[in-house]
């Protein structure tokens, strides 16, 4: 079986990011690019499946610039056996890169998808569930644990409630969160080794999917600065001020 696993790079989340001055986009002047932390847990998820022997080939895929080719090779580094880069020279809608994806899963025979839940940075959210639904596959989302016996796939997610455990057999999806799999140190020497390494790209309209945005980003804003607190002397004048100012009480 081979397991797909989508790659993302994003800005490292340690880094405060900033508008363009015509709040075009993000400032990406001095940013540094690392692999979204959720798709690195969902890599690690799918090399510790093929050392179980539950899969033959890890292949991850990143879908943008040629800036995606570090990220891969980061991903190479850790253990995946291939990497490939669906070229695409303009921000694409989160339902584009489902197809895109879709396209690579089915022409590259793929069995399971493990998907990180989210982007850092936009949080969205969307694209595992809509390429679950493109391929017609189970999707089992917000995955905590991850066991395989057989064709039986089982995950354990948690909700407003508790836990739940939710089952499928393959092919299928899952959305991994972020604490499944702790990611493995990259060494240094398996750094080099893959540095010069030359990892195959494809086109994206050479997929033949519908390229169709559907949506833009018009503009981005930061959210409006908090007001400052305001102390009150006791739990009378709190009540006082609930009821004549907001009408809650």
């Amino acid at each position: 079986m081979k397991i797909l696993v989508p790659i993302k790079r994003v800005i490292d989340p340690s880094f405060k990011v900033r508008l363009k001055p015509d709040h075009s986009g993000l400032d990406m002047a001095y940013m540094r690019m690392v692999m979204n932390p959720y798709d690195e847990a969902a890599l690690e998820a799918a090399l510790q499946l093929k050392e179980q022997g539950l899969a033959t080939q890890v292949l991850t895929v990143s879908c943008g610039t040629d800036d995606c080719l570090e990220t891969l090779r980061t991903a190479l580094a850790m253990g995946a056996d291939e990497a490939l880069l669906v070229e695409a020279r303009y921000a694409m809608s989160p339902l584009v890169v489902a197809r895109l994806l879709k396209a690579v899963a089915v022409r590259e025979g793929c069995g399971l998808v493990l998907i990180g839940r989210q982007g850092m940075g936009n949080d969205g959210n969307q694209v595992g569930a809509m390429l679950a639904a493109l391929l017609g596959w189970p999707c089992l989302p917000f995955a905590e644990t991850l066991t395989i016996e057989g064709t039986n796939v089982r995950t354990r997610c948690k909700t407003d409630h508790g836990s739940e455990v939710l089952e499928a057999t393959l092919p299928t999806l899952v959305v991994v969160e972020i604490g499944l799999a702790a990611p493995r140190y990259v060494s240094m020497p398996n750094l080099m080794k893959v540095k010069k390494q030359k990892i195959p790209a494809v086109a994206a309209e050479t997929l033949g999917v519908d390229m169709e945005m559907g949506v833009a980003v018009v503009q981005l804003r930061s959210p409006p600065e908090r007001s400052r607190g305001v102390m009150l002397p006791d739990a009378a004048t709190l009540i006082e001020r609930l009821r004549t100012e907001t009408r809650i009480i």
